[in-house]
């Protein structure tokens, strides 16, 4: 009998985290066995117990005084699961109708690695709304299934054996809370195996709301991408990270044509929406071009002073 283990990572999510833990549970498919465990990154709330009452299998992280580390949570969790297949959801998404059902089929067909699609919550506010556009064009529920370079880890399946041969998602900051899975994946790619998007195991994504965080995600996430991308070789359009230094000069207005280009795949996709929040969707892309900038230039430097190798808590 196949067993799966389904990996969230929470920090003071108490609030929804018991929600989330039973909807998982009721998509157990018949004559399959499944856990969900819940890694609780250093929550200062009841988001443990929460998850506990629930059903979850609850595995603890010590308080960091930095915050929380999804990607050591996810790993950690790894380590700690039983199951055959791995499947790695975020604390602030809420699995569609057939989510798993859909994530094993992927399985069942021979793929290795499988990652779904992210809608919007229902009911965002406009900013919400405006940071899902930003930051999700290329894994919704409209885009077509294929093999795809890399697939972020809020919705993602992985037999277990296979992600413990890997050196697990980067714990290091600032790569940790944004581009964490790129390592991994372009291991398994080099090894031979691909990543396979399944649109239909959708979960919905609930961004927060607030231009102030729309433009901190979006500084956020780029102020690794440089870097993290340039050394995995993982990433869409992988041959521009060849270039860092002129990645690094020009990134701002690289940024705001990534912008143009992330508008034409929502009207490709037939949602235009983004077109009227051309304000905030600029915005955001002058916050990713400085992101990008600043974390280029000290990735750069720091080239020539090496980091402490980081390994998996398996290891």
């Amino acid at each position: 009998m196949r067993r799966t283990s389904v990996v969230i990572p929470a920090r003071n999510e108490g609030a929804r985290i018991g929600r989330l833990v039973a909807a998982v549970l009721a998509q157990r498919p018949a004559g399959e066995e499944l856990e969900v465990l819940v890694v609780d990154d250093g929550s200062t709330d009841d988001t443990g117990a929460a998850a506990a009452a629930a059903g979850a299998r609850v595995l603890a992280i010590p308080r960091q005084p930095s915050g929380g580390n999804p990607a050591a949570a996810r790993n950690q969790g790894a380590a700690a699961a039983t199951g055959d297949l791995l499947v790695f959801l975020d604390a602030d998404c809420f699995p569609g109708d057939g989510w798993l059902r859909t994530l094993l089929a992927g399985h069942d067909a021979g793929e290795v690695v499988v990652g779904g699609a992210f809608d919007a919550a229902p009911g965002l506010p406009a900013s919400a709304r405006c940071d899902y556009y930003t930051g999700w064009y290329h894994v919704h529920s409209r885009r077509p299934a294929g093999v795809v370079p890399n697939h972020p880890p809020g919705n993602l399946s992985v037999r277990r054996e296979l992600f413990l041969s890997t050196v697990g998602f980067t714990e290091a900051q600032p790569v940790a809370y944004a581009h964490e899975e790129l390592a991994w994946q372009a291991e398994l790619r080099r090894a031979g195996h691909r990543i396979a998007f399944a649109p239909a195991a959708v979960v919905y994504h609930r961004n927060r709301p607030g231009v102030a965080n729309l433009l901190r995600r979006n500084y956020r996430w780029a102020y690794s991408a440089i870097g993290s991308k340039a050394e995995a070789g993982a990433a869409r359009l992988r041959w521009v990270y060849r270039f860092p230094r002129l990645l690094a000069v020009a990134a701002v207005p690289i940024a705001l044509l990534q912008t143009a280009y992330i508008l034409l795949c929502w009207a490709r996709a037939g949602v235009f929406e983004p077109l009227l929040m051309l304000p905030w969707m600029l915005a955001a892309g002058v916050a990713y071009g400085a992101g990008m900038a600043s974390g280029g230039v000290r990735w750069l430097r720091s080239r020539a002073h090496p980091a402490p190798v980081y390994r998996p808590r398996w290891e």
